[in-house]
């Protein structure tokens, strides 16, 4: 090695050594000589990850003035399409591309490889929240396998959770008058059943704080699929079907368990998956009627900022609008639940990097910076934006406009998702337009009283079991 080489090489080692003390485990600035570099960053038009980055960026280009970042927004329908043309035509931008868990199987074969990244410490991979990260952060092969790191969570989604007005909650004489009458705390966040919910919304029922009891979906358009599924999720792990894993997250892997010989099969046409369709069935009737007005996410999202509803089922995404008090008139009054038996579903959003972009690096350590506790700290105090990293949900919880999230980051430290169940929601990807509204339509069809509940359920895994062997799907 010759001179030169060797004094290039003492160079890059005092950056890194210097970035390194800096910044722990974070790269806050671009270890090569100041060349300008434009970076590419695809997102969601609109969305609160997209005004996160957008102040992000501003503070990565004041300690990188050699950096410029530009931000390519589009349409939530248009984002697979728009990442997989460019990086199936080997296209240099976008660098950076935002993701949702749905689209995780089809970006995952060309997004490139983040594990060398975390294995040389330029993202802290051991504060990524794991649960989240099977949800779409790792690319797996159907034996369980992480073939690659495809992405890092951004952005903690969770889903659904238990929205409610606390004033209600709060009123000391209907609080004394329930737990006189069911023997248990007029309290949503203590709630360990959805037989417990249900008796809630029947007295508010009777006792009409508020117009209607409780918001819950139930569109066949899409929406049945998320409500059944939190339901059910209680009812398998109290009484798990065979072969079913519990103490996981609610996912679609949940409509799934494996047999003693390896196979997989439907979960959903058991005694636990029959109970919860019920319960369903039941919480449904305190709304509109479902021949009138469908629950759906746009209905979930808006019909509950009117303050017409005491509860609600809710992605967390949708807390901003209600707490927007130029569109919400519950804004600064509600509450935040884990649902009935302490548990959550996971949604993140998630950035993985353009393996073709001239400058990875750089991307890699934009996405370092956008993780890193300085950043996110802003993020909670400007836009109540929930991070996802350990460290990130715990400085979140100590933020008073955030400090709901202080149990969902005792349910995500103790969550388990076992590869080979993880590995389940890539296979099914191909099908799901096509099982989705098969089983949404058997469950519209219980709902409205053309069968049971144990023949839906019992038609619907026909259904899905049919399709399988049809098109030799293997899970």
């Amino acid at each position: 090695m010759g001179r030169r080489a060797i004094s290039m090489s003492v160079g890059v080692v005092l950056i890194v050594v210097i970035a390194l003390a800096a910044g722990g485990a974070y790269y806050y600035s671009v270890q090569s000589a100041p060349k300008p570099q434009t970076l590419t960053v695809l997102v969601d038009s609109g969305s609160e990850t997209q005004q996160y980055l957008t102040a992000v960026a501003s503070d990565f280009h004041a300690k990188n003035p050699s950096v410029t970042i530009q931000f390519d927004p589009v349409g939530f329908g248009s984002m697979v399409t728009t990442a997989l043309t460019a990086l199936k035509n080997h296209a240099g931008a976008p660098d950076v591309i935002m993701y949702y868990p749905s689209m995780a199987p089809d970006l995952g074969p060309y997004l490139m490889n983040l594990q060398p990244a975390m294995s040389s410490g330029v993202i802290n991979g051991s504060d990524l929240i794991k649960p989240e990260m099977f949800s779409g952060g790792y690319f797996l092969a159907p034996n369980g396998t992480i073939i690659k790191t495809m992405g890092v969570p951004i952005h903690s989604v969770f889903g659904y959770v238990l929205v409610y007005q606390k004033s209600v909650f709060a009123n000391a004489s209907l609080a004394s008058a329930f737990q006189s009458q069911y023997g248990f705390k007029f309290d949503p966040t203590t709630w360990t059943s959805w037989a417990q919910l249900l008796d809630a919304a029947q007295f508010l029922n009777g006792t009409h704080p508020t117009q209607y009891p409780l918001l819950f979906p139930d569109s066949a358009h899409h929406a049945i699929i998320d409500g059944y599924l939190d339901v059910a999720y209680g009812y398998f792990q109290n009484n798990p079907p065979s072969g079913y894993v519990t103490g996981t997250t609610p996912n679609f892997w949940s409509y799934f368990r494996q047999m003693s010989n390896g196979t997989w099969t439907t979960s959903f046409n058991t005694l636990p998956g029959y109970q919860a369709l019920e319960m369903y069935g039941q919480l449904i009737r305190y709304q509109p009627s479902l021949s009138v007005q469908p629950i759906g996410y746009d209905q979930q999202e808006h019909f509950f900022t009117t303050g017409s509803y005491a509860m609600g089922i809710a992605w967390t995404s949708f807390l901003p609008v209600y707490e927007n008090a130029s569109v919400s008139s519950v804004a600064g009054n509600v509450g935040v639940a884990l649902l009935p038996g302490g548990y959550t579903g996971m949604a993140p959003t998630f950035l993985g990097v353009n393996p073709y972009s001239k400058y990875t690096q750089t991307a890699e350590q934009f996405i370092a910076f956008a993780l890193s506790p300085a950043e996110y700290q802003k993020g909670i105090s400007s836009i109540s934006y929930v991070p996802g990293t350990y460290s990130g949900l715990a400085e979140a919880s100590s933020n008073p406009s955030l400090s709901w999230t202080g149990s969902f980051l005792t349910f995500v430290q103790s969550a388990n998702i076992p590869p080979t169940v993880a590995a389940v929601v890539p296979a099914l990807s191909s099908f799901f337009g096509t099982l989705i509204p098969g089983f949404n339509q058997q469950v519209y069809n219980y709902f409205t009283n053309q069968t049971t509940a144990e023949s839906a359920m019992n038609t619907a895994a026909a259904q899905w079991l049919a399709y399988m062997e049809q098109n030799a799907v293997t899970l």
